[in-house]
C-alpha cells in the first residue's frame, strides 16, 4: 500500500469534448385584441447564436486515502480495492473565431454576460453526461492496466491480481466526483 499511496493521483484518462452550444431567441408579440388572444412571432425579431466550446476532462484515482486495508492477500493471489475515480475539468475554452451569430436589425447584439451564461450552460451539459460518456469506466480499466504490471514486478502473477472499485456511479454522485479547475468561466 505504501508504494501505491506515494503517488497521490494516478491520472488514467483524458477526454476532450467538443460541444456547440446553440441558443435561439425569438421575439413575440402577445396580447389580446377585442377579446381575442394572439401570440405572434415578429418577423425581424430573432437572434441566434452557436458557440463552439472544448471541455477537457481528466480522470484520476486519488491514492491519498489508500491503506493496507484496501489490499487482501490470499496465498499467492492479491485483491486490491481502489478508490473511486474522480473527474477534473482541466479547461473549457470557447473558440471565439468559430462563434456564429444572427441578429436581426430590430434586436440588440448578444451581451458578454449572455455569452458567458450560454457557455456555462454548455459546460454543465457536458458534465451532466459524464456517466454516459464512459470516462469513469475508462479510468477504472486504465488504472488496473497500469497497476497490474507494477504489481507483477513485485512477484505476483498477473492472473492472480484482482483490481476492483468501491461502487458504481450514478447521477447523484456527480457533485462528489467532479472538480473544476482553470476554466475560462
Amino acid at each position: 500500500a505504501n508504494v501505491i499511496s506515494q503517488q497521490s493521483r494516478l491520472y488514467t484518462a483524458e477526454y476532450v469534448v467538443h460541444k456547440i452550444v446553440t441558443h435561439n431567441d425569438l421575439k413575440t408579440l402577445r396580447g389580446s385584441f377585442l377579446g381575442i388572444r394572439f401570440d405572434q412571432q415578429l418577423p425581424m425579431g430573432d437572434r441566434k447564436i452557436a458557440i463552439p466550446i472544448d471541455v477537457v476532462l481528466q480522470a484520476y484515482i486519488d491514492f491519498s486515502q489508500f491503506t493496507d486495508k484496501d489490499i487482501e492477500r490470499q496465498g499467492d493471489a492479491l485483491h486490491i480495492t481502489l478508490p473511486d475515480p474522480k473527474i477534473v475539468v482541466v479547461s473549457s475554452k470557447v473558440d471565439n473565431r468559430g462563434v456564429k451569430t444572427h441578429v436581426s436589425w430590430l434586436r440588440s447584439d448578444f451581451k458578454d454576460s449572455e455569452l458567458t451564461n450560454f457557455t456555462r450552460q454548455g459546460v454543465a451539459s457536458v458534465l451532466h453526461t459524464v456517466p454516459q460518456m464512459g470516462i469513469i469506466e475508462t479510468a477504472r480499466q486504465n488504472a488496473a492496466a497500469q497497476l497490474i504490471p507494477l504489481l507483477s514486478t513485485m512477484g505476483y502473477e498477473e492472473e492472480r491480481i484482482v483490481v476492483t472499485f468501491r461502487k458504481q456511479y450514478d447521477e447523484s454522485d456527480l457533485p462528489a466526483i467532479i472538480e473544476i479547475m482553470n476554466c475560462e468561466l
